[in-house]
């Protein structure tokens, strides 16, 4: 038995399929099949309802996970900025880190940060003293250790 063709939908869009780097397939691709598929299936033995919504079903997860993916993606990068600002507020102000001495101890130093910035490993703070530490080596911020029982100073 032949189709009449008449019957049949036509594509308004017949482009090719393009995938967006190594995401795989996207929803513009996945719609492009779902449409392919229902443009081609044979009239006499259609999609049954439940395959249909179940196609429906991951499209509509597919989309969901990829606002999700952005969202969290924007989430991120925000966050860094608000880290980077947060640590900015510590110019001119001191800290203390712990730094390997020559005889292989730890000591605690105190200095003051002169800068701040955004390196491959987090934020780095520059300090008075020509070190640059990353900003989860800080111990303390503001106040000095004199090595006192934290009584006041006299």
């Amino acid at each position: 038995m032949k189709i009449d063709e008449s019957l049949m939908l036509q594509s308004q869009n017949k482009q090719p399929i393009q995938q967006q780097g190594d995401q795989g397939l996207g929803r513009d691709a996945f719609l492009e099949i779902l449409m392919t598929q229902l443009t081609n299936q044979n009239p006499l033995d259609p999609m049954k309802d439940k395959d249909f919504v179940a196609q429906m079903a991951t499209f509509s997860e597919l989309e969901q996970s990829t606002n999700m993916a952005e969202s969290i993606e924007k989430m991120a990068e925000n966050q860094g900025y608000s880290d980077f600002l947060q640590m900015s507020n510590l110019i001119g102000q001191s800290v203390n880190y712990e730094k390997e001495n020559s005889d292989g101890n730890l000591e605690e130093i105190t200095q003051t940060v002169q800068s701040v910035r955004k390196g491959e490993d987090g934020i780095v703070v520059a300090l008075e003293n020509g070190d640059e530490i990353n900003s989860d080596q800080i111990i303390q911020i503001g106040q000095t250790n004199d090595g006192s029982d934290g009584g006041t100073n006299e």
